[in-house]
């Protein structure tokens, strides 16, 4: 059996889409292969920041389910679910929910806003991840 996943929730986070791009870089610069799971609401403007986050560091990424999704080091996701994804090494979740298949990869982020409905589900999940065997770390955004 494998070991649990590592659960890192990053709460207060004033500006989710900005912050995960900022991850994303650092991810990308130690050669992760990330999924993202951001509200569709949230994608064509997370996709757009990704292209012009910044001019020197270009983070290349797709959607699931396009062709280059099995060599791009940084896949979005609208669906809650990664359980059909091979080869990730971390999830970023941007959303409210719990993602199906979280326990495949051996990192899981929780980006999670500063107003109070993000906060209530974000006390649901880490509810879940201590219920799921993980003991999920607050780290200071």
């Amino acid at each position: 059996m494998s070991a649990a996943p590592r659960v890192e929730f990053r709460v207060g986070v004033a500006d989710p889409l900005g912050y995960c791009c900022g991850l994303l870089r650092a991810a990308d610069a130690k050669g992760a292969r990330t999924v993202v799971c951001v509200p569709e609401a949230w994608l064509d403007e997370l996709d757009q920041r990704l292209w012009t986050f910044s001019q020197p560091d270009f983070l290349a990424h797709c959607r699931v389910g396009e062709p280059l999704e099995a060599r791009s080091p940084i896949v979005l996701s609208e669906r809650a679910d990664v359980r059909g994804l091979q080869g990730r090494d971390c999830l970023v979740n941007l959303g409210t929910e719990e993602v199906l298949g979280w326990r495949q990869l051996p990192r899981v982020i929780e980006l999670v806003g500063a107003d109070a409905p993000a906060k209530a589900a974000a006390r649901q999940r880490f509810r879940m991840y201590r219920s799921a065997g993980c003991e999920p770390h607050n780290v200071e955004p």
